[in-house]
């Protein structure tokens, strides 16, 4: 792991926030700042790029927020493809693949001709927390038939460093790393101690 200024771009914030993934947290990120300017960012992509190299991926998957950029970017520096997670709808951080068509409602997205089976693919996000998009998007990958090998972020809150190889059984390359707690909203330490949940920042 490397030293860049990506926790300062991200304008961390401490508090008590609905992370909107079913989970609390004490730390509020402003992801977009952290995306503002591309060539700030160019020595850590390159860094995550390194690291799903040695695994020699076939293509880069992310959830499509934030994550898509870099991966894209990642996918581009790799010479792979690129795989976008769609947000299946009505679900809280379920992600769904262009791979085959018709099976999510709602999903016009053009399917990878032939499919991905026995694909090698890396997972790339802007920053990892609960790490509830990434493990869904390693639930979607493996549902294809592709293989996820490691996962890459920009940044990891908390224990997502031991939390995301632990559970999903695959390697975990943060580029920086911030102390943060994360619970589920129903057993929240925050929420049981009264205290109230903070607004997001503005932009």
């Amino acid at each position: 792991m490397e030293s860049w200024d990506t926790v300062q771009l991200a304008q961390p914030v401490r508090g008590h926030f609905d992370l909107g993934t079913g989970y609390h947290g004490d730390m509020w990120l402003d992801l977009d700042a952290l995306l503002l300017r591309p060539a700030g960012l160019r020595q850590p992509v390159r860094w995550m790029a390194d690291r799903l190299r040695a695994h020699a991926v076939d293509a880069v998957c992310c959830p499509v927020e934030g994550g898509a950029f870099l991966a894209y970017a990642v996918a581009d520096l790799l010479t792979a493809a690129f795989l976008p997670g769609y947000r299946t709808p009505g679900a809280t951080a379920g992600y769904h693949l262009p791979s085959v068509p018709g099976r999510i409602a709602g999903d016009h997205s053009r399917p990878v001709p032939g499919g991905i089976g026995g694909w090698w693919v890396g997972i790339v996000d802007d920053a990892v927390n609960a790490g509830t998009a990434v493990a869904a998007c390693v639930a979607a990958i493996r549902a294809q038939g592709a293989v996820p090998v490691a996962v890459t972020s920009l940044l990891a809150l908390g224990d997502a460093s031991a939390a995301i190889p632990a559970r999903l059984g695959v390697p975990f390359y943060p580029a920086a790393t911030l102390p943060s707690r994360t619970w589920p909203a129903g057993r929240c330490e925050l929420c049981a101690n009264a205290i109230p949940l903070s607004p997001a920042p503005p932009p």
